[in-house]
């Protein structure tokens, strides 16, 4: 059983996700390329019928269609075979996960995606807004190293799940800038390398795109974290 359609770009942060999930369980799926960063997402109109939000990642599954990342690897993990350590069956591990999927966005992503695109539009760090948002990533992944990961090794638990898949995504991302905003927090820096153990080849495989990016220096270049 297969017939998904994935419109993604390896760019995305939440396209790569749902991407390694699909490929660490050997789930046969056709991609459909936007690339963002040519804007193609607002004109494609394939997408657009399947997520009017025009957005990605989005999902097709014969005549049934999906957006929100979340909502994805959810839907994967509940119709194909993925082992249960992703999504598992114990409802309480399962809704140690579906609460970090639930937190991500307004805790994690919001700052990851606003940080990122205004480091890149080169704005001072005393900029007032960077401030800000500076703050609210950084009381996130305090309450990550602090409290989730000194209870668990992984989000959810002792074992690797879709929570994990979202955070660690996103985490990355600042890889193109080669910017490490987590150094200093040693919980989640060592969650980050026993995620990328976990998932490799995969992990590397789907991150090839943002490396490219990176070595390109098109996006600039900061060791420093949240300087």
């Amino acid at each position: 059983m297969s017939g998904l359609k994935l419109f993604t770009d390896p760019i995305s942060q939440p396209c790569r996700a749902v991407m390694i999930l699909l490929d660490i369980n050997k789930i046969q799926f056709e991609t459909v390329l936007i690339q963002i960063l040519k804007g193609e997402h607002k004109t494609n109109q394939e997408l657009k019928a399947v997520n009017p939000n025009c957005l990605i990642p989005a999902l097709l599954d014969g005549t049934f269609s999906l957006y929100e990342s979340g909502a994805i690897l959810r839907y994967i993990c509940n119709t194909r075979p993925v082992a249960d350590n992703w999504y598992p069956k114990d409802p309480k591990i399962r809704a140690k996960v579906d609460q970090y999927l639930d937190w991500h966005h307004s805790a994690i992503r919001i700052s990851t995606v606003w940080f990122l695109a205004q480091y890149v539009s080169k704005k001072p760090p005393s900029d007032p807004e960077i401030v800000k948002v500076k703050e609210k990533l950084v009381a996130s992944l305090t309450i990550l190293d602090s409290h989730t990961l000194k209870e668990n090794k992984f989000i959810a638990g002792e074992n690797i799940s879709i929570a994990d898949l979202q955070l660690l995504c996103e985490l990355s991302e600042f890889w193109i800038v080669n910017k490490n905003i987590y150094a200093g927090f040693q919980r989640i820096e060592e969650w980050v390398k026993n995620c990328v153990e976990l998932l490799n080849p995969h992990f590397d495989h789907n991150n090839a795109a943002i490396m490219q990016l990176k070595e390109s220096g098109a996006l600039g270049s900061d060791p420093d974290p949240l300087k």
